[in-house]
């Protein structure tokens, strides 16, 4: 019976993302309750619900914000969509034939919100020597190894509205997935067990010319 998956797209790095900027961007000088914030969002929106209190003088805690902005179909790296792998399954007596994965390149635009410009330096530091491109950081997503890579920082101040650009430090630079899976679609039959033969079953001698 065919099996159609209802899958949350690349929510599952999206939520690994977040995971790994929480462990690996922190500031010693904060207490843990009062730490780098890690959300996904857009600066915009990240500037109007957590920033703007910095604006009026009240202190926040150093925030990153992230989002999905591209997902590339890699080219060379999928396999024929017509093969289908054979799985048995044991625990319910049934195999499936599932379609190769979809493999996709993810691109996320983070952006790094501080008041004070060597915590953002300090921030960079974290996310750039944890993810290089010659040991990339590793994440583990849907049973699959996913490498995350950082690269092209850039300094966003300048994109801040207003007063703002005096009050707060905004860095930005991109993580990137070179290879991302997406699961489709399968079919399962039940196992054949065993094959019954008819012992009464006439056999018919070979004839010799």
């Amino acid at each position: 019976m065919a099996e159609r998956l209802e899958h949350f797209l690349f929510r599952n790095y999206s939520k690994a993302i977040k995971d790994w900027l929480g462990v690996t961007a922190v500031l010693s000088r904060y207490p843990n309750d009062q730490n780098v914030q890690v959300a996904y969002m857009t600066p915009e929106r990240a500037y109007s619900k957590y920033l703007f209190p910095v604006v009026n003088g009240q202190s926040v805690a150093p925030m990153i914000t992230f989002m999905l902005i591209d997902s590339t179909y890699d080219e060379g790296g999928n396999s024929l969509g017509f093969v289908s792998d054979l799985r048995p399954y044991s625990a319910n007596n049934v195999t499936r034939y599932v379609k190769p994965l979809l493999v996709y390149k993810l691109t996320y635009q983070i952006s790094i919100n501080t008041i004070m410009q060597s915590d953002c330096d300090v921030l960079m530091y974290q996310i750039l020597s944890n993810a290089s491109k010659n040991r990339k950081a590793a994440v583990a997503v849907d049973g699959q190894w996913a490498e995350i890579m950082a690269g092209n920082p850039r300094n966003e101040i300048q994109l801040e509205p207003g007063d703002a650009q005096e009050k707060l430090v905004r860095y930005g630079m991109d993580l990137t997935i070179p290879r991302a899976y997406l699961p489709r679609d399968f079919v399962e039959y039940p196992q054949i067990l065993d094959i019954t033969v008819d012992e009464h079953l006439d056999v018919v001698p070979a004839v010799t010319p």
